[in-house]
């Protein structure tokens, strides 16, 4: 907590800083922003002038080398029209490779504008597969649909696949963000303050840590938004966007929770409908 909370403190003070002198900048007077284009655009006319002397000698030294060219032209048609040849077909190559890189990023572009339903869904159906797992494990309130009972074969069997179903899915999601990440690098994404790069080291190292909140969440009461609130920061996420994303997790963690609770037969009805209330409204 205090390794994630010195992050935290440290990414408010880069990001007070930061605006700090955005406002400054914003606060210039007209007057200086007229005498700083006043001077752009001498500079421009003296180097304006510097090219076009440049131009004029290399014009001179051309009449003087073209009657020396003019004798060698000759032999050099056949070698000159080869090497133009190649070069036309590299210079229709790497057309055809820039054309195809700004079409994949203006649909990556557009992808970006809308809520990405496909990823939605896979949470969804995660979700819904890990608590049909818990509620067919049944508990104290009620038996088990299959048969399951505590301790026994079975009961780890069916453990063993919530666990096994969270791990295929998160190496299919890992695989899918690595990949569009190498495909946002082939064609020049432009990534903005608050994206995330999810390279092949930062989609091991932030679900690992993940995991370990989630685990201390389980084990000792606290909360797992203590932790993961903090590492998006961390990440670069917008303080907006990581607060979001925080409320979002406990909808699916609490919920989940939630129906062990039914489950083991330890939920009082009475709280759980007014806590809830005031979670929604809050």
């Amino acid at each position: 907590l205090s390794f994630t909370a010195y992050n935290t403190l440290k990414k408010a003070i880069r990001m007070y800083k930061a605006e700090t002198r955005a406002m400054r900048l914003v606060k210039e007077s007209e007057l200086t922003r007229m005498a700083r284009k006043m001077e752009e655009e001498e500079e421009e006319e003296e180097e304006t002038e510097s090219l076009l002397d440049e131009v004029g000698e290399a014009r001179s030294d051309g009449e003087n080398e073209e009657g020396d060219e003019n004798e060698d032209e000759e032999g050099g048609v056949t070698t000159g029209s080869r090497t133009s040849s190649h070069d036309d077909d590299n210079s229709v190559f790497s057309s055809a490779t820039e054309l195809k890189d700004k079409e994949e990023l203006t649909a990556i572009l557009e992808e970006d504008r809308h809520i990405p339903m496909g990823n939605v869904k896979v949470l969804v159906v995660t979700f819904v597969v890990i608590l049909f797992i818990n509620l067919m494990k049944g508990g104290g309130a009620f038996p088990s649909p299959l048969g399951i009972r505590c301790g026994s074969p079975s009961f780890w069997v069916s453990n063993g696949v919530m666990l096994g179903w969270i791990l295929l899915v998160s190496v299919f999601a890992r695989m899918y963000l690595v990949r569009r990440h190498e495909i946002k690098e082939r064609v020049g994404y432009p990534y903005v303050e608050g994206d995330i790069k999810w390279d092949s080291r930062a989609t091991v190292v932030y679900p690992l840590v993940c995991t370990a909140a989630g685990f201390f969440a389980g084990m000792f009461g606290v909360g797992g938004g203590i932790v993961k609130g903090p590492l998006m920061l961390a990440m670069g996420v917008h303080p907006k966007v990581s607060s979001a994303s925080s409320a979002c997790m406990i909808l699916f963690t609490s919920f989940t929770a939630t129906t062990s609770f039914v489950v083991f037969g330890l939920l009082d009805m009475d709280y759980a409908v007014i806590c809830m209330s005031l979670g929604f409204v809050a």
